[in-house]
């Protein structure tokens, strides 16, 4: 009973194979990424808005048209600025008049036909001068007025600075708009990128021309490559407090249908090689060795890892394809 007693034990108590979780060593390709989210938008985009509040009169455009740069999109109502303008105008007369009748009395009657030319010459007295001068400044004053009320005008209407698509318009003419009123949105599609912030830790990492992958949230079944075409030179604080750059990932095949803003996952590739032997990173530990299973049972063994993905590490030397490690495996034996 005793000998039974200690058989039971033993097998009870030893350690369990079929507990152990294996993993064969394998060649692949590993990658080195920096992951990151961001949205889809064109080279270059405008948001319009008029200088002036006032009621939006006429619209030129809808949303999904195409615009060219220079072209009329929409207009506010200038009929005030008409009256202020004819009353600019009045003043213009009325201020001229008052400076020729006063250069007339002084110059003309004072020193007969001719006497114009004494205008602003040492022929004049001190209070002549500043009478013909104040009266010089009021009439450049309301030419001024006049200037003042043209540039009017032109707030009143929005023209497109770009070439491109528009993504957003008020479509209801006859409100009222203020100066913060985004009328009209223009976006330049002739290239798409996918812009995304970087944090400050990892844009080290990041050059131009490093490849990437994009994947849209409403283009779940498809994949976008693109390259690192610009690293915005300025960081900027996200509402967390965070230090992020931004960088603009070129598209080299964008979705047919561009809709500014849509939002999604960029995997920017720092590194990667093709074919080479690896493991997953639970099987490594610390010290850089693994435990590799043998006849005699699992030996630990030195490897030197390489490129680090964000589930695999690349072996380069310490382990042959084929050979089988533990995942998981305890700090020390």
């Amino acid at each position: 009973l005793i000998i039974i007693s200690l058989i039971g034990i033993y097998f009870y108590t030893r350690p369990k194979q079929a507990n152990l979780q294996l993993t064969e060593v394998k060649r692949q390709e590993i990658k080195s990424i920096v992951s990151t989210s961001g949205s889809l938008t064109g080279k270059n985009s405008a948001d319009l808005k008029f200088r002036i509040p006032g009621k939006l009169t006429f619209i030129n455009v809808k949303t999904g048209d195409t615009v060219f740069a220079g072209q009329v999109l929409a207009g506010l109502d200038t009929q005030q600025l008409s009256i202020e303008l004819q009353q600019a105008q009045n003043t213009l007369r009325d201020k001229q008049a008052t400076a020729d009748k006063v250069i007339d009395d002084i110059h003309l009657f004072q020193y007969g036909n001719g006497g114009f030319s004494n205008a602003g010459t040492e022929n004049e007295t001190m209070t002549q001068r500043q009478l013909r001068t104040t009266a010089e400044v009021t009439r450049d004053n309301a030419f001024d007025a006049i200037k003042l009320v043209q540039r009017g005008f032109q707030d009143t209407v929005i023209t497109s600075p770009i070439n491109g698509l528009v993504t957003q318009a008020i479509e209801v003419p006859n409100q009222i708009v203020s100066l913060t009123d985004t009328v009209i949105q223009v976006v330049d599609t002739t290239v798409i990128y996918f812009d995304t912030d970087i944090d400050e830790a990892d844009i080290s990492k990041i050059r131009i021309g490093h490849p990437a992958e994009v994947f849209l949230d409403a283009y779940p079944d498809e994949d976008f490559n693109g390259t690192v075409e610009q690293i915005l030179p300025r960081s900027k604080t996200t509402a967390q407090g965070a230090k992020v750059v931004t960088i603009r990932i070129r598209l080299n095949n964008p979705p047919a249908t561009f809709i500014n803003g849509l939002t999604g996952q960029a995997d920017i590739i720092i590194e990667s090689v093709k074919g080479s032997l690896t493991i997953p990173i639970e099987a490594l530990r610390d010290d850089n060795t693994v435990l590799v299973q043998e006849e005699k049972g699992l030996t630990p063994r030195k490897v030197t890892p390489g490129i680090i993905s964000e589930t695999d590490v690349e072996i380069e030397s310490g382990l042959k394809e084929g050979e089988k490690v533990q995942l998981n495996p305890p700090p020390s034996l």
